[in-house]
């Protein structure tokens, strides 16, 4: 017979403390602090229809008790490395901090889990900070003054087993983000592959992302070198061909992500300061280097024109070479020849990567 989740006595799922628990001889832990008081569901309505929602008295049951630092602090001090785990509690409509109709105005944590880290920091001790959630967040003095900052996201079944054997080292982390995390919630929509439509516009030094698209970390260190584009001048029906090698110059056996992002220079539209058009992602020993080639198509260089046409227009384009959207290491301008072409039906879409 086969029992149901219900059925069964065996966890679902092991947590964060389990898998540390079996990983380490001695595990000290506390609370610190719920994220919500109850759960409880709230009929959606419209954001705006304030009206509909005067005959209800709700008070927000996001936690605000910092009780539970007296405990945590005994925990920190007792501790040689201090794990503090945050985030968001998932539900639909207000049951959790994360979910359909569960939307945020911040990017701070919910409710006082910042100043639990905060707390940490406070110590002196190495501090690792681990974020499991649907969105991002803004972690304040943690980035800069934590030991590290692991993002869990949605971890999934056996997601403490994998961010267990991250910190240990037994796999060498090599994610990249695929959103940018804002300074500052007043730069939301935040997005790596942006529009420049203004040319006065002052600089806000407090927006900007301290992580952007693409941006990752492990624990070895790569090098690019010899970046070479194949072909300066290209024809609509080639593809931009560009090679490089990569040598992991540490000490630990990885993978890097190198990325390759374009951007049309002269346009009959307005577009994007960067797009990414392909990413390879390559295994090294220490010490050990290989070669990548990127097979760019000369259709991926298109936009949609005012007639909803998918066209390229020839003319130049910048090709960078990146650890990540900001991070970029190589650039140089390739000129599409000729007029204007639609592209068909069939076009090629897939940047090709190869490792020699």
């Amino acid at each position: 017979m086969i029992l149901s989740s219900e059925q069964s006595e065996a966890p679902v799922v092991a947590t964060l403390r389990e898998t540390f628990e079996q990983a380490f001889t001695s595990v000290c832990y506390a609370k610190g602090c719920n994220i919500l008081t109850e759960r409880h569901s709230n009929a959606p309505v419209f954001p705006g229809d304030v009206d509909l929602a005067l005959s209800q008295s709700l008070n927000s049951p996001i936690d605000k008790d910092t009780s539970g630092f007296h405990e945590a602090g005994g925990v920190i001090q007792d501790s040689d490395v201090v794990v503090v785990c945050v985030g968001d509690l998932a539900g639909l409509f207000q049951t959790g901090t994360v979910g359909e109709g569960s939307d945020a105005d911040s990017l701070d944590l919910p409710g006082v889990q910042q100043a639990l880290v905060d707390l940490a920091l406070d110590s002196g001790k190495p501090v690792v900070v681990i974020v499991t959630g649907g969105r991002p967040y803004s972690l304040g003095r943690a980035e800069s003054e934590a030991a590290a900052i692991l993002y869990g996201w949605a971890p999934g079944q056996v997601g403490a087993q994998a961010i267990t054997d991250a910190l240990l080292g037994h796999v060498n982390p090599s994610g990249r983000l695929t959103l940018s995390i804002p300074k500052n919630v007043g730069a939301v929509p935040y997005y790596y592959n942006h529009k420049l439509k203004s040319g006065g516009t002052p600089i806000a030094y407090h927006f900007g992302s301290n992580y952007p698209f693409g941006y990752g970390l492990s624990y070895t260190t790569f090098e690019y070198e010899d970046v070479n584009i194949e072909a300066i001048d290209v024809e609509h029906e080639e593809s931009v061909v560009i090679t490089l090698n990569v040598r992991n110059t540490g000490q630990v056996a990885g993978h890097e992500v190198v990325q390759l992002y374009v951007r049309d220079l002269v346009s009959s539209l307005v577009r994007p300061i960067r797009e990414l058009k392909g990413f390879g992602k390559v295994y090294l020993e220490p010490g050990e280097q290989k070669t990548l080639r990127f097979s760019l198509p000369v259709d991926m260089l298109n936009l949609t024109n005012h007639r909803h046409q998918r066209v390229v227009e020839a003319g130049d384009f910048e090709v960078m070479i990146g650890k990540s959207s900001t991070d970029i290491v190589f650039k140089d301008v390739i000129t599409v020849k000729g007029g204007t072409r639609v592209l068909p039906e069939q076009w090629r879409m897939v940047c090709d990567i190869s490792i020699l």
